[in-house]
């Protein structure tokens, strides 16, 4: 099979250059909805006469920020890409002093959340005036915005400069954590060795980092009136703290089924037992680890599987092909990654991503197609009503994912769907076990933080004692100083990035688990994304005749892949 040149994805129907005059006149519209805003708020109108004026503003400023992302991630060299978005960034404290002027006049304005013009906005306003009750005053609103570009966004951004800059004779530390999924051990070993030498170095500036960062949020939301960060954080993520602790406790349940996967690894890869440096180890059971993927390919297996569950999601999917909304050449100046964005102006999604010809990348592109299929949903709505919170958000990537999936299981034997098989339980297990891992570290660095600073070497105790309460004695060799590597740590905007990530792979594989039994069930579906943008989770859940403040609920998505724990361990077994 010919590697097919990689498509570049086509922006023009979003601006049509980034120094076009629909870019610039974009740009000046930003000022001028933030002064009619403001204008209309002094005035004392009704918020339903406000909301689609804020709306607009919402729409454009996401349409800006999401064009300037895709051209500096694109080529993170060009002047012209980064000035542009410097342009878009210098209107974050505008658009940051209107959002809290929104939010204070719904907070003082209850009574007309019973507007009949609202009606569709009912949760979506409910939600922001519980939000407006936990907001300091106008004045240090603004100025803590402000001040978080030079003091949390700062240090943010001196973890990525610093992680980036790390490297042992001539490795860097991002070429290092590659190498865990080399097939030689002795490669995965040394690489793992110098990762954590290289740490080292860096562990006191990095803990510094980590301390200003989680100290700023301890602060704020202290002023505030939240409880706690994870309290703040399971606001923002629409989800209670029921059904959150439901979903820990069905995780915490799951550590053995988990630590049996991880032994059978072990046997497949001839070992006594798995060290951390083994996790990701290649599994050759046969053509998963050699079968190579073209583009074209991609395009025919995902739209076909799409197309088996709801022929309007493989429609779309072939569209996105089609009208190349997918960037999917690596080269000199991009990023690595993946992620799907929205253009709320021009109703339309972009993917970006990195192909290297293989089943992970058309893995990687159903995932993020699946996001832009639920964007296909919602955009149509007001701004208000498609913003989802990130524990939805994973609801129809890994949904997509799990598509592909069972499709392509058909066409193999069981020696070579063992290996898919095998790549599919080891990222349920990063999602389940080292999330949860790093839940628990994060927990306790904010109780431990809240008493004081905590040193790099108190840090690296917390993470060994998250990481043995999950892992345990099923791998050895641990990583204490995780909490160096995952910039989700460093994050200013949202603590405790980690649980979203457990509850969208567990929600999407318990709704895949009960469509095949229900023949409406892609309307359903269908119906429940476009909710995603205006309802609880526990709401949104509902719709789909699921009670997620139950265990039982989450033990639905886990039996899923403990089934395949099961067949993977029934494989071993003949071998």
């Amino acid at each position: 099979m010919s590697e097919n040149r990689l498509p570049q994805w086509d922006l023009s129907p979003i601006f049509s250059s980034p120094e076009g005059e629909d870019f610039k006149a974009a740009l000046r519209s930003v000022d001028t909805l933030c002064q009619s805003i403001r204008d209309s708020l002094a005035a004392g109108e009704a918020l339903a006469a406000v909301l689609p004026q804020y709306n607009r503003l919402l729409a454009t400023y996401e349409t800006l920020s999401a064009y300037a992302d895709c051209l500096v991630s694109t080529d993170t060299s060009s002047e012209l890409y980064n000035r542009v978005q410097g342009q878009v960034e210098d209107k974050d404290v505008a658009v940051t002093e209107i959002e809290s002027l929104m939010l204070e006049r719904i907070g003082r304005s209850r009574d007309e959340l019973d507007d009949p013009r609202l009606s569709d906005y009912r949760y979506v306003l409910s939600h922001m005036a519980i939000d407006a009750g936990h907001r300091m005053s106008l004045h240090e609103e603004v100025l803590a915005s402000d001040l978080r570009r030079s003091g949390e966004g700062a240090f943010e951004r001196l973890f990525d400069t610093v992680t980036s800059s790390l490297e042992d004779s001539g490795r860097t530390l991002t070429q290092l954590r590659s190498d865990a999924s080399d097939p030689d051990r002795a490669v995965r070993r040394d690489a793992y060795l110098r990762e954590k030498k290289i740490l080292t170095r860096a562990q006191d500036v990095l803990a510094a980092c980590l301390n200003s960062v989680k100290g700023t949020c301890l602060t704020l939301e202290r002023r505030q009136g939240w409880k706690s960060p994870l309290e703040h954080s399971a606001f923002i993520s629409r989800l209670s703290m029921d059904s959150l602790n439901a979903l820990l406790a069905a995780l915490d349940e799951s550590m053995p089924v988990f630590r049996e996967y991880f032994r059978i690894k072990a046997r497949l890869l001839g070992l006594d037992q798995l060290a951390w440096y083994d996790i990701f180890a290649p599994v050759r059971t046969g053509g998963a680890g050699h079968r190579k993927y073209g583009f074209e390919d991609a395009h025919d297996l995902i739209v076909k599987s799409f197309s088996a569950f709801s022929p309007e999601m493989g429609d779309f999917a072939d569209r996105a092909f089609r009208n190349r909304w997918i960037d999917a050449e690596p080269h000199a100046g991009k990023v690595g990654g993946a992620y799907d964005t929205a253009f709320p102006l021009a109703g339309e999604s972009r993917v970006f991503t990195n192909f290297s010809f293989d089943y992970q990348s058309v893995s990687t592109i159903a995932h993020e197609l699946g996001h832009a299929y639920h964007d296909s949903i919602v955009l149509p709505l007001p701004s208000l009503l498609y913003s989802y919170p990130m524990t939805l958000a994973e609801t129809a990537s890994i949904f997509s994912e799990q598509i592909l999936f069972q499709e392509v299981l058909k066409t193999c034997d069981e020696e070579e769907a063992a290996g898919y098989i095998e790549g599919f339980v080891g990222d349920a297990a990063q999602v389940c076990v080292d999330i949860l891992s790093r839940f628990r570290f994060e927990d306790a660095l904010f109780r431990r933080r809240s008493e004081g600073e905590v040193s790099a070497s108190g840090m690296s105790q917390l993470m060994a004692e998250a990481q043995e309460s999950t892992y345990a004695d099923a791998v050895s060799d641990k990583h204490e100083l995780m909490w160096a590597v995952k910039g989700h740590y460093y994050s200013a905007d949202f603590s405790y990035y980690n649980y979203p990530y457990a509850f969208g792979q567990l929600f999407a594989l318990a709704l895949f688990s009960r469509s095949s039994s229900d023949p409406d069930f892609s309307r359903k579906y269908r119906s429940l994304l476009s909710m995603t943008g205006r309802a609880s989770c526990e709401e949104v859940a509902a719709m789909a005749g699921a009670d997620i403040t139950s265990v039982d609920f989450w033990r639905e998505g886990l039996s899923v892949i403990g089934g395949y724990i099961g067949r993977l361990k029934r494989f071993a077994d003949k071998m």
